[in-house]
């Protein structure tokens, strides 16, 4: 399929995309100057039994972004982020201020999003200074797209071609920029010193693509949030029938534990599987994905994606007792592929004991009208059971874009 809702993609789709690293490196060695525009309007309603009003959240993204190439293999890179509140401020944007309605976490702010000097040719990219990583499936390390104010880092970057089929990655990280944006009143949580330092490999095989990767965080704004993470994952497509149908698969299993200046000691378990079978114009999917809890602390996921997991409505900071999230959904398009839509149910348990955490219906549309021009509705209700409070949200998206964001 040509189109997909970006801000719901399959956690299967993420994965596979960041394994075409290598075929990148070799297809793409120059860079070329070019321009980005990029002009995201969202409208957020917000319904919730623990608020007596509806919430109202309309905000503006402004992205300009300049890539200058230097000779055929150099290249920088800066672009720029601004986000407006439109039309009153009807929701918390966690900004501090007293409100009785209900929580879109999109202050407005301004900040420079990338700043770095790179340099590619077939065997390796480098960039040091302020960019986006984004690892496997984005579960760990994440732009954070869906956000309004995306997440960046500031570092060193490296990917390595080893063999046609083997791609290794080793990035030092020291700053992160959280999605609360530059503007934000609380310094500490604008932006975490870190000690980073992130080893990811990726080997193709005859069948799919094996990854392994190490990452080792000591965050020195926040000790809680220092931690090691080490993983293997297998994922892939096969067509049995030459092209009339595809099978994709995901298997994910990860432990994180206390590393650097943790405050306590935790060691908890990662696992994600998840199967799609697709026809030509739809394809279902079924998968569990588990984040480890000890009834103490709750599997970190600070510097990773959320709205991609989890449901859409954004209910979970991961609990002391974990999260077990079992999903099955449909996705398709139609309007000869400009149009795609995307149907999930979630159930939610406690990974650590018996408790149920809900469930949670998501359903999507996009449209892409133009290359340029695209509109997204997203609609997602979720059900507590006892432990949260119903709520469901309704996102309108209008988006616009000019040139290729250099991510």
């Amino acid at each position: 399929m040509t189109v997909k809702l970006r801000s719901g993609v399959l956690a299967g789709g993420l994965w596979l995309a960041g394994s075409a690293l290598g075929q990148e490196l070799q297809q793409n060695p120059r860079y070329e100057s070019e321009a980005y525009l990029g002009v995201r309007y969202r409208d957020t309603t917000m319904v919730s039994d623990q608020f007596h009003r509806r919430g109202h959240a309309h905000t503006a993204r402004l992205q300009l972004g300049w890539l200058q190439a230097i000779g055929s293999h150099w290249a920088a890179y800066a672009e720029m982020t601004g986000l407006w509140s439109l039309f009153g401020r009807e929701y918390d944007d966690t900004s501090g201020r007293v409100t009785a309605y209900p929580s879109e976490a999109d202050p407005p702010g301004k900040e420079l999003s990338n700043a770095w000097l790179g340099y590619r040719d077939r065997h390796a990219e480098i960039r040091i200074g302020r960019q986006y990583i984004r690892l496997g499936n984005e579960r760990f390390f994440a732009r954070n797209g869906w956000r309004q104010h995306p997440q960046s880092f500031d570092g060193f970057s490296s990917r390595w071609q080893l063999a046609p089929m083997t791609v290794l990655r080793y990035d030092w990280l020291g700053q992160v920029h959280r999605t609360v944006g530059g503007d934000f009143f609380d310094r500490d949580q604008r932006r975490w010193h870190l000690q980073a330092h992130v080893l990811h490999a990726e080997q193709g095989l005859p069948l799919g693509v094996l990854s392994a990767y190490v990452y080792l965080i000591r965050n020195t704004t926040r000790a809680v949030n220092s931690m090691r993470i080490r993983g293997l994952g297998w994922s892939g497509q096969a067509s049995p029938d030459q092209g009339r149908s595809q099978f994709s698969w995901v298997a994910v299993l990860a432990r994180q534990d206390s590393y650097g200046n943790s405050p306590r000691p935790f060691d908890l378990a990662y696992h994600q599987f998840e199967l799609n079978y697709g026809l030509k114009t739809i394809t279902a999917r079924v998968g569990e994905e588990e984040l480890g809890g000890d009834g103490r602390t709750g599997f970190n996921i600070a510097y990773g994606a959320g709205h991609p997991f989890d449901g859409w409505v954004g209910v979970f900071s991961i609990p002391v007792n974990g999260l077990r999230d079992r999903y099955a959904g449909l996705h398709g398009e139609f309007g000869g592929s400009r149009c795609s839509w995307q149907l999930v149910y979630h159930h939610f348990d406690a990974a650590h004991g018996h408790s149920a955490y809900g469930h949670e219906l998501d359903a999507g549309v996009l449209a892409q009208w133009t290359s340029r021009f695209s509109t997204e509705l997203q609609y997602g209700h979720y059900q507590g059971r006892n432990f949260s409070h119903d709520q469901h949200k309704l996102w309108l998206i209008l988006e616009y874009r000019y040139g290729r964001q250099t991510l």
